[in-house]
């Protein structure tokens, strides 16, 4: 019998022990579940990035269309610390300014083209995006791992502004652990793109209309756009693209070329501070005169909207400004598209932002001091 009770007494013991041991098992986990593991990525550089679970304090080096990107793929923006003047020009001139309040980020570490490392840290950045396709920018970066910081590279090599935006988005949701928001925007340009690229494949090569992207106009002269983003915009939206001899990314062309190109329809990026109107009325610059152009005497002159972004470049507007360029062009092709519907859905879904009719006629027609 007591030999009975030593053995139940005993049982007793290794009972409330694994008990004891069970719950703090269970603690740790708990307390455990509250510490974010650091992430890897695969960044545009191919290499594998460790960044920390918890992100704070985001400085993004380079000048792309990053920002808004970011915001929308479910980064906070307040978390931002640092960004170059252009990007920051662009933020509070846009409509980004309704998303987050960005006018006293930093820019110091900015220097022309120069990248001040030392301003950088003195941003204490838990993480940094940059252009690993630029050199300075590059090479900063490179300082900056050294001294502990995780740095992702993003690129901006890839002629595609749907697949650029897809591709920063994927990138920044997997750093933010926020796949699944990055999975939406990605699925929505493609499907933008798909539908655009099959209804203009419909119309006859000789039915199709030229065209003409100016990447820039100013008192410096004028650009076009050549073998970067506005190729891709023409080519896809069926356009027959006047300046496709053009070897360079964006280059300076004289009226006279223009006038020798002839376009049918001229699109203004939202980088200048001119407007439609300037050119068709030759009120942007004394001595120039457009008047003789099939596009002004047609009235077939328009400027890119500016949204979060100006819309030449790759944004986060991007599907969006896919469907405003093909609806000009050919609006007899996309008839059922409501522009002014699109957008407003588009930044309520995607940025939380409810869009008036008055915010609708400031994006189509941004003001002079949002250029670049």
């Amino acid at each position: 019998m007591k030999k009975t009770k030593k053995w139940i007494a005993l049982l007793l013991v290794l009972t409330m022990a694994l008990t004891l041991f069970t719950g703090c098992g269970g603690n740790n986990t708990a307390n455990n579940d509250k510490v974010v593991e650091s992430r890897t990525v695969i960044d545009a550089t191919e290499r594998e990035i460790t960044v920390p679970g918890e992100i704070n304090r985001v400085v993004i080096m380079s000048t792309m269309p990053l920002c808004s990107v970011y915001c929308m793929a479910g980064g906070d923006p307040d978390k931002i610390v640092g960004l170059t003047p252009e990007s920051k020009n662009a933020a509070v001139n846009s409509f980004l300014s309704q998303v987050a309040d960005l006018s006293d980020v930093s820019t110091a570490f900015a220097e022309g083209e120069a990248v001040n490392v030392e301003e950088v840290m003195n941003l204490n950045p838990d993480v940094v995006f940059y252009n690993s396709w630029h050199a300075g920018d590059s090479a900063a970066a490179a300082k900056l791992e050294e001294l502990g910081v995780a740095c992702v590279g993003f690129t901006t090599d890839i002629p595609s502004a749907i697949e650029s935006v897809s591709t920063w988005a994927t990138l920044i949701g997997q750093v933010l652990g926020t796949e699944m928001q990055a999975d939406k925007i990605v699925a929505y340009g493609q499907d933008v793109e798909k539908m655009v690229m099959d209804r203009v494949a419909q119309i006859p090569e000789e039915e199709r209309r030229s065209a003409l992207i100016l990447a820039n106009y100013n008192a410096s002269g004028i650009s076009a756009a050549g073998t970067t983003f506005g190729r891709y915009w023409l080519a896809t939206i069926g356009a027959e693209n006047v300046a496709l001899e053009l070897t360079q990314k964006v280059a300076p062309v004289s009226l006279e070329q223009i006038y020798a190109w002839d376009p049918e329809y001229i699109f203004l990026n939202s980088f200048s501070a001119f407007t439609a109107e300037d050119l068709m009325t030759n009120n942007a610059i004394a001595g120039h005169d457009w008047s003789g152009l099939t596009a002004v005497q047609n009235g077939h002159v328009y400027k890119m909207p500016l949204g979060m972004y100006y819309w030449f470049a790759p944004c986060s507007d991007s599907p969006l400004a896919l469907q405003w360029l093909a609806k000009h062009l050919y609006p007899e092709q996309f008839t059922d598209i409501d522009m002014d519907a699109e957008i407003k859905d588009y930044f309520k879904e995607f940025y939380g932002v409810t869009l008036s009719d008055e915010d609708l006629h400031t994006l189509y027609n941004p003001p002079a001091e949002s250029a670049m």
